[in-house]
C-alpha cells in the first residue's frame, strides 16, 4: 500500500472479527498463505468504482480478476480502478499517476471486462462476486452468484423484496456459503468501540431512546452524459440512460430514502439493540423536488424495539426515586428508534445518537463523543477516589487537562478515540477475504442482509399505507442455525 494510505488517519481497531466458524465451501487454511481470493465485480458506477478505489486497493488478500458493467463508460473505468488497486495503489478521486505508480500498475493484473454478469461466472475462475448494482438487480446476481458457488459482498440494501433476502440466506444455508452485505459500520473501530463501551462497560447505562437522521440539500441525481449512443452491447441491458443512472428516482428499481440510506442506521439500532423492532409507524412524502422522481424526498419513522433480559442490550437498574416499582423497572421495556431523512436541508448531516439514563453516544463515521450525564456513576475528577481508572481514561478522552462531572457535560462531549490506519471500507474488504480464505462468517452476514431489509421495507410499508406495521418474527426465524447478527469485533 501506499505510503498515502499510511498517512490516512482514521479510527483503529485491536484485531478484526473472523465470526464464528462454519463450514464454508472450503475448510479453513485450505488456501495457501500467499494465495489471493479471486474476486469479479459486477457494478463498476459510482458505489463500486469506490469499493475498488477505496476497499479493495487495501485488500492485500483479494485480486480484482474481472470487471462487469453494462454500461461501458463505467466498466473501462472500473478495468482502470481494478488494475491500479491490483497493484496496491491507493488514488484520491481526480488524482493522476505518478511514473512510479504508472510503472507498478502496468505489471499488475489487469481484470477482464464484462457486459453479461452470467458471462463473467461462466469463464472466469473466480472465489467471490462484489455486487455493487441498482438495488433491484441484486437478487438475481446473488443467487446466480451462490448457485455457481461463489462468496457474494452485496451492496445494502441485500434486496428490493422481504421474500427475496429470505430466498437468500436459505441459499447461503444451502451452499454452506456466505453473503457479506455493505453495511460497512459494522467493521468501524468507532462503532465497534461503541458497542463494547456500552455492553461491557455500561458508561451510557441504560440505552433509553436513539435518534438518527441522515440529512442532505441537494437533488440526489448523478448526471447524465446526453451525448452518449447507447451500443449494441449496452442494448440488451439498457433501455433509458436517465432510468438506468437514477434508478435511485424509480418505485420499480428502488425504495427510495428508506433503502438507499436508511438500512446503514437502522442496522446500527438493532444491533446495539441486539434485537429487531416490533413495530413501525412513519410518514413521508414528496414535497419539495417533484422533478419526476417517483419516491418520497423526505421520511419521518419511529421504531419500538421491545428489550427483554436475554437481549445482550438490557440493563437492569436500580431506582432513582421512592415512587419507583423495584421490580418493575427491571422488566421488559422498550426502546424507541426515531429516524429522518431528508433532501432540502443539510444541517443535522448524518449521525446517529446512542441515548442512555447516564450518558449518550453521538457516532458518525468521521468521529464519534460521549456526552456524561449528571447521573452517572464514572466521576471524571482529577486525583484521588473520583479520578477514572486506566481503562475508563482510555475509553474517554477530555481535551485540555481533567474535566469535573458537571451538567456542562451535556454539552461537551468526549472524543472517542482508536489508533487505525485503514478506512472501515479497506477492513470490510480484507475481513471478506479473510472470512473466505479461513472459513469464517462475515459480522455484516446475510441475516443482517435480512434484518435490515425487514426494517427498511416495514419502514416504507407504514408510510405508504399510513398505518402502524407490526414486524412478524417469522420473516427473521428459519429451521436452521442462522449467522448471529450481533456479533462485536
Amino acid at each position: 500500500m501506499s505510503d498515502k494510505v499510511n498517512r490516512r488517519k482514521f479510527m483503529k481497531t485491536a484485531g478484526l472479527a473472523t465470526g464464528v466458524m462454519i463450514a464454508a465451501g472450503r475448510m479453513p487454511f485450505s488456501y495457501a498463505q500467499n494465495e489471493k481470493v479471486r474476486v469479479g465485480c459486477v457494478g463498476t458506477g459510482g458505489q463500486g468504482s469506490f469499493h475498488v478505489r477505496e476497499g479493495l486497493c487495501g485488500a492485500t488478500n483479494v485480486d480484482i480478476v474481472a470487471v462487469c458493467d453494462c454500461y461501458g463508460p463505467h466498466q473501462k473505468l472500473g478495468g482502470q480502478l481494478a488494475q491500479i488497486s491490483n497493484a496496491g495503489i491507493y488514488l484520491e478521486p481526480g488524482a493522476a499517476l505518478t511514473d512510479a505508480q504508472k510503472q507498478k500498475a502496468r505489471v499488475a493484473l489487469k481484470p477482464k471486462g464484462y457486459y453479461d454478469y452470467r458471462e463473467m461466472l461462466e469463464k472466469e475462475q473466480l472465489d467471490a462476486v462484489v455486487v455493487s448494482t441498482p438495488l433491484h438487480t441484486h437478487y438475481q446476481i446473488t443467487m446466480d452468484a451462490l448457485d455457481a458457488g461463489k462468496y457474494v459482498f452485496c451492496e445494502k440494501t441485500m434486496c428490493y423484496d422481504i421474500e427475496q433476502a429470505r430466498d437468500i440466506v436459505k441459499k447461503c444455508n444451502e451452499k454452506k456459503l456466505f453473503v457479506q452485505v455493505g453495511h460497512q459500520r459494522r467493521y468501524n473501530p468507532l462503532y465497534n468501540k461503541a458497542v463494547g463501551m456500552i455492553r461491557q462497560e455500561g458508561v451510557i447505562g441504560r440505552m433509553t431512546h436513539i435518534d438518527a437522521q441522515w440529512h442532505r440539500n441537494n437533488d440526489w441525481r448523478r448526471p447524465i452524459n446526453k451525448d452518449h449512443v447507447i451500443t449494441p452491447e449496452e442494448a440488451p441491458f439498457i433501455q433509458d440512460l436517465e432510468h438506468h443512472m437514477n434508478w435511485r428516482m424509480y418505485a420499480a428499481t428502488s425504495r427510495g430514502l428508506m433503502t438507499e440510506l436508511a438500512t446503514h442506521q437502522l442496522d446500527i439500532a438493532a444491533w446495539f439493540l441486539d434485537t429487531m423492532p416490533t413495530r413501525v409507524y412513519g410518514s413521508g412524502g414528496l414535497d419539495y423536488w417533484r422533478d419526476g422522481r417517483e419516491v418520497d424526498d423526505n421520511v419521518n419513522l419511529i421504531y419500538e424495539f421491545d428489550i427483554t433480559p436475554e437481549k445482550r442490550s438490557f440493563y437492569a437498574i436500580n431506582a432513582r426515586s421512592n415512587s419507583q416499582d423495584k421490580v418493575a423497572i427491571n422488566q421488559p421495556y422498550t426502546v424507541r428508534v426515531v429516524y429522518s431523512s431528508i433532501t432540502a436541508n443539510a444541517k443535522r448531516g448524518c449521525s446517529e445518537l446512542i441515548q442512555g439514563d447516564e450518558g449518550t453516544l453521538e457516532l458518525t463515521e468521521e468521529g464519534s463523543f460521549y456526552y456524561q450525564e449528571p447521573t452517572a456513576k464514572v466521576q471524571w475528577g482529577g486525583q484521588g477516589s473520583g479520578a477514572p481508572s486506566a481503562e475508563q481514561a482510555a475509553t474517554v478522552v477530555t481535551s485540555g487537562g481533567t474535566l469535573k462531572l458537571s451538567n456542562k457535560a451535556q454539552q461537551e462531549g468526549k472524543p472517542i478515540v482508536v489508533d487505525n490506519d485503514k478506512s472501515p471500507d479497506m477492513i470490510q474488504f480484507t475481513q471478506f477475504g479473510n472470512d473466505i480464505k479461513e472459513g469464517g462468517t462475515p459480522k455484516a452476514n446475510q441475516m443482517v442482509g435480512l434484518q435490515a431489509t425487514i426494517m427498511a421495507l416495514s419502514g416504507w410499508t407504514a408510510i405508504a399505507e399510513k398505518r402502524v406495521v407490526e414486524i412478524d418474527p417469522s420473516l427473521y426465524t428459519f429451521d436452521f442455525q442462522t449467522p448471529d447478527p450481533g456479533v462485536v469485533s
